[in-house]
């Protein structure tokens, strides 16, 4: 199909099958091999701008023409819900597909597929794409949603260079970005807006470009709380999903249980409805996933962390180191100790038996951030001093903290899991960092974040930044005796 070929009738997205051209601009100009992808690895340790070949009409993500409906929904779904699967394909609303320039629009989903590609959230998270592009044939929201998502990554790759004619790809990214928001606020009040799956994905793309954009996280955990956990509260758990909702679900749990202990906050899939559906999905599994457990500890662990400080908090401080309430605490924390304990055994085990997979070390380094977490519901505080607690030794703590910055970096080099999966344990890590070696450690792995996009890894950086200097401040005026000694080595 040309790209002057007028669209009509319902389109899908099978992604072009011809030959694609992989090398980018600079490894062609060398005459050199490319490894793939954007940035790929040779501009990378080049320190150089990657700019993706420009391509006549071949490669590019290409939509064709079919009139038949598809069910992309499985067989436990009613009809009015495969209806809304189709998304706006009914609406009077022009889609933008059939006015944007067709060669500027295909090449900005190509960035889209290329950013997908590249960043892989979740085991199934790699499969969405053939799922994602129908809905984004049918649906505007979806649409600017993902091309404000491929201009921004066409932004990075590019320079900003925009071609002869054409506004720079940060003009773009910005227009579908403030589009799709304005379709997004007209479409809450409709009755049917729940059930829609391109607005549930537009949520999570129009927060990711908040990731990509904003260094300051805030507006990706406004859409997190007031857009895709509002919209799946008011759904409901169900075990019963089609395949793009099922790996959304995955997707939103393992980036909103790290924003959950990220920003001490509650999550609702801390609610025993949720935590009673991950178990029923668990217990039909063929096998047992590593993934899946830590990140159920994980939610665990900040419903219990949040309890736990609301107890205390209620308490005067003088009776904090008598009443039975805090020892119960101490003890609680023990056995969520000793589950993450567990944890580990197991997945060592099966590690022996089955092999690593890229996911392997990012389920290890949740593990050995959590343990730290827990102990720092703790060791900061005197009041369990004397009372049993899972407080980490100092040597416990260098140790978990040499394998965090270890393991992150392997995640980094060798895999496609974006670096914003790394902001918890490196945040964690940050938090016991005392060595100028760690630090430096630390700074290194932000910067490789940020440098793959993700700018929110400056808020991260500054975070750290700002508490490095505040407890160089407190020990320094420790050691002039102005502060007890033993404020400044729980700072």
């Amino acid at each position: 199909m040309s790209s002057s070929t007028t669209l009509q009738g319902r389109m899908v997205g099978p992604l072009d099958k011809r030959r694609r051209v992989t090398r980018c601009v600079g490894c062609a100009k060398r005459r050199i091999k490319c490894e793939g992808g954007i940035p790929c690895a040779h501009c990378i340790r080049q320190n150089t701008v990657c700019v993706a070949q420009q391509q006549s009409g071949q490669g590019m993500t290409m939509f064709v023409n079919k009139t038949q409906q598809n069910d992309f929904g499985g067989g436990c779904r009613s009809s009015a819900q495969k209806g809304m699967d189709i998304a706006n394909s009914r609406s009077s609303e022009a889609h933008p597909l059939q006015s944007v320039g067709r060669d500027k629009d295909t090449r900005l989903l190509d960035y889209f597929v290329a950013f997908i590609q590249q960043n892989m959230f979740t085991v199934s998270f790699s499969s969405i794409v053939p799922d994602l592009l129908p809905l984004i044939s049918a649906s505007p929201i979806l649409y600017h949603a993902v091309i404000a998502v491929g201009a921004l990554d066409a932004n990075r790759c590019t320079g900003g260079r925009a071609l002869q004619g054409e506004k720079s790809p940060y003009v773009d990214a910005m227009t579908s970005y403030h589009k799709s928001m304005g379709i997004l606020r007209s479409s809450l009040g409709n009755s049917n807006v729940m059930q829609r799956e391109d607005i549930l994905w537009a949520t999570f793309f129009l927060g990711l470009f908040e990731l990509l954009s904003d260094d300051s996280g805030e507006g990706w955990v406004k859409h997190m709380l007031y857009g895709t956990s509002k919209m799946l509260q008011l759904t409901g758990p169900s075990d019963c999903m089609s395949s793009p909702r099922r790996i959304f679900y995955d997707l939103f749990r393992v980036l909103e249980a790290s924003r959950a202990l990220l920003y001490n906050e509650e999550t609702i899939l801390s609610q025993q409805c949720w935590l009673q559906l991950q178990k029923a999905l668990s217990s039909n599994a063929t096998r047992w996933e590593p993934m899946e457990e830590i990140i159920t500890l994980m939610i665990e662990t900040s419903a219990f962390s949040l309890r736990a400080g609301t107890i205390i908090r209620m308490l005067p401080e003088a009776e904090r180191f008598t009443d039975p309430s805090v020892a119960l605490i101490g003890f609680e924390g023990l056995n969520v100790q000793q589950t993450i304990y567990d944890w580990h055994t197991k997945t060592l085990l099966q590690l022996v038996q089955d092999g690593p997979n890229e996911y392997s070390n990012l389920a290890l380094l949740y593990y050995h951030a959590l343990l730290i977490f827990v102990s720092g519901n703790y060791d900061y505080f005197p009041y369990w001093d004397n009372t049993p607690a899972p407080v980490l030794s100092s040597a416990e703590i260098t140790e978990h903290l040499t394998t965090i910055l270890y393991l992150s970096g392997e995640v980094l080099r060798h895999t496609k899991i974006p670096g914003v999966m790394l902001f918890f344990p490196v945040t964690v890590a940050g938090s016991r960092a005392r060595t100028i070696d760690q630090k430096s450690q630390i700074l290194d792995l932000l910067d490789q974040v940020f440098s793959r996009g993700f700018v929110v890894a400056n808020r991260i950086r500054n975070n750290l930044l700002e508490r490095w200097a505040k407890r160089e401040e407190t020990m320094h005026l420790a050691t002039s005796n102005q502060f007890p000694r033993r404020v400044s080595e729980r700072t």
